[in-house]
């Protein structure tokens, strides 16, 4: 066979560039392990070979190409090796040394499926994996068929008369004696939310099903590359064997658990990679449900090499085809489940919140069919606490859901006292647009009593229908956007850095600096951003009676969902992704509040003379901020004469004239 390295793949179409060709001839490779195999290509080519790929000369790169990546990888490299005529492997296969660490499978992918060819099917392929099914009925390879006669010519086998003069003990007989002597026993239970690497069967241990048995030997079988089969499979028994292993599991007499009745842990076979029927595709997709979940559009290739990486194993081309397709018609039996429970997670927040909003919107088909359309939540507790004491700010933005279920996620985030982030309301929506902010803005402004907006800054992305229906708010644009898209036209550090430098400026005279270099640099760039309304996303021209001179949009940003839940949860469907929206923001907002348990604040009454009493707790340096109502005031005074330690008070006064 031939070994290529020194060179590097390009993709469309996917070849390997200006290689050093090495031809090998008479080598065991069936006597190397996998990393003494990649020490002898380390010792061939005289450099790392980490990516190793191989590929049969009849098939094209993007078809054929596989990666070794693991022990089951190499063996199954083995066997191709072995399966080819030794007087043909100098023209039918090819290895490869990748250099840069490149995404070839995706490559190969994307290139495969750019050729409309069929490796995406999504039928069951029942002849590349027979093996595969699991059947409580089924009849393994090494079982017998109980209905039919068994004939044999010697008469001492199964003879009740013989068995019993012998001594012979039936595996029945075995069970009652077993039965008696283990009453008083405490047997073992079986934890199924164990880790899969920690299963192991154990005698006298209890299973709720025949299944669940199942599960943990597989699990046993491939964690430790034990060859293990059935010998007996039904809803009554199960009789495992290997070499010499051997474990006999039925029903118990005295509770309804499946017992492990007998057992012989020992082995003595090598360790295998091939696991037969007891490895099957409704296994493999259990394991990556939440893997192809995430990423649905995951090619069978790039499955097939996730699960042999995973489990040391090989696995075929038909058993990822299948769990891959199981895993979507569980995904779809699930969803279906969750979203017909919305209306009832809608009325259990109702009863558990009084006074939480929560709006569901469906569209009904001609044929009477009903899909999901909206659901918006505004928790009582949160409403109140954004009334009572945060910051009349609230961004407003949207991101959307990956996944099965796709949808946008809208969401209102305002600033609490000391400016972080307080969770308002959040909506779901199957897209978004204009009617769609405009349901969700209408509810936000029943919910708060914003009114027209009077008094109360809007950060969003300048939707129309936020406008429209607040038109008498200060509306601010997210900078960090308008920079994205800025430098999408006008690449450069230094177009960036003076950009923030204009948008953090806290004085007209400062912007208008920062936006003349930007001029002398290029008009075009200064043209741009003086077309996007510096009023709306500079500190500049901020209203200065709002408390807070945010002009980014990242703190209230749904997409920093991500780092909240991950994206697993951004994939789920709607009433469990509410469910943890909901216990992630109590939690956030306890968490607030621990931290701070003694910070003293005061309700200052309207009147032209006022006395704050305000009792520090103890403690370093203190920071106290006051708010006073509006004057006019002649003077201010303070007593500090009772302080046992430093502190620093500043006073926040709207409207004080300058006298």
């Amino acid at each position: 066979m031939d070994f290529h390295y020194n060179g590097f793949f390009s993709p469309n179409p996917l070849v390997y560039l200006d290689p050093v060709k090495t031809n090998v001839r008479d080598v065991d490779f069936g006597g190397f392990m996998y990393k003494e195999f990649l020490l002898w290509l380390t010792k061939l080519t005289n450099g790392a070979c980490d990516n190793v790929y191989y590929c049969m000369r009849k098939e094209s790169l993007c078809e054929g190409i596989r990666r070794i990546d693991s022990d089951a990888d190499y063996w199954e490299f083995v066997e191709t090796v072995y399966s080819l005529e030794s007087d043909s492997l100098e023209s039918e296969l090819d290895v490869y040394i990748d250099h840069r660490n490149e995404p070839i499978l995706d490559w190969a992918d994307n290139e495969f499926l750019a050729d409309g060819k069929g490796y995406e099917s999504d039928y069951m392929d029942e002849e590349d994996d027979k093996d595969s099914e699991v059947s409580m009925t089924m009849e393994y390879e090494h079982e017998w068929d109980d209905d039919e006669e068994e004939h044999t010519f010697d008469k001492t086998v199964r003879d009740p008369f013989l068995d019993k003069l012998s001594g012979h003990i039936s595996d029945d007989d075995e069970e009652e004696a077993n039965n008696e002597k283990l009453k008083d026993v405490v047997f073992p239970v079986h934890n199924e939310n164990q880790e899969w690497e920690q299963m192991v069967p154990v005698l006298g241990m209890k299973f709720s099903n025949p299944l669940e048995l199942k599960l943990c030997i597989t699990n046993y079988a491939v964690k430790n590359g034990y060859d293990l089969w059935y010998e007996k499979s039904d809803h009554e028994r199960l009789l495992g064997k290997g070499c010499p292993f051997r474990l006999w599991a039925t029903w118990m007499s005295s509770a309804k658990s499946f017992q492990i009745k007998s057992l012989n842990d020992m082995h003595n076979c090598a360790r295998v990679f091939k696991f037969g029927s007891i490895v099957t595709y409704k296994w493999i997709a259990k394991h990556f449900m939440n893997h192809i979940l995430q990423k649905p559009k995951m090619s069978i290739r790039k499955l097939k090499a996730k699960v042999s990486k995973k489990f040391n194993l090989i696995a075929s081309v038909g058993q990822c085809r299948n769990a891959r397709k199981y895993a979507f018609q569980e995904i779809e039996g699930t969803l279906k489940e969750h979203y017909a429970k919305t209306w009832s997670y809608g009325e259990e927040i109702r009863r558990t919140n009084p006074g939480s909003t929560v709006k569901m919107d469906v569209d009904v088909m001609p044929d009477g069919t009903t899909y999901f359309s909206k659901f918006y939540v505004c928790f009582k507790g949160l409403k109140d606490g954004w009334i009572e004491g945060c910051r009349r700010v609230i961004g407003l933005d949207g991101c959307f859901l990956k996944g099965i279920c796709r949808g946008q996620l809208l969401s209102a985030i305002g600033r609490d006292a000391n400016n972080h982030i307080y969770p308002i309301a959040w909506a779901v929506v199957s897209v978004e647009s204009k009617e769609t902010w405009k349901w969700f803005i209408d509810l936000l402004i029943e919910d708060l009593g914003m009114g027209l907006g009077h008094g109360l800054t809007l950060i969003s992305d300048q939707h129309k229908a936020v406008k429209e229906r607040v038109p008498a708010a200060e509306h601010r644009q997210c900078a960090r956007h308008i920079c994205a898209n800025f430098l999408k036209r006008f690449k450069g550090q230094v177009f960036r850095k003076l950009f923030w430098y204009a948008a953090a400026a806290t004085t007209p005279a400062k912007f208008e600096q920062h936006m003349n270099e930007i001029k002398k640099l290029e008009p075009l760039p200064y043209d741009h951003l003086m077309e996007r309304d510096p009023k709306t996303w500079s500190k500049a021209f901020f209203q200065t009676d709002r408390a807070c001179d945010a002009y980014e949009n990242c703190n209230t940003d749904p997409p920093k969902h991500n780092s909240f839940f991950g994206v697993y949860n951004r994939t789920v469907a709607i009433p469990r992704y509410c469910k943890n929206l909901k216990q992630h923001n109590i939690n956030n907002v306890s968490t607030k509040l621990s931290e701070f348990p003694n910070i003293p604040y005061a309700h200052t009454p309207s009147g032209p003379d006022l006395s704050v009493h305000i009792t520090l707790p103890s403690g370093p340096d203190l920071s106290i901020h006051i708010t006073l109502p509006s004057g006019p005031y002649t003077h201010i005074t303070h007593n500090t004469n009772t302080l046992t330690h430093k502190a620093h008070i500043s006073y926040i006064i709207p409207d004080l004239p300058a006298t």
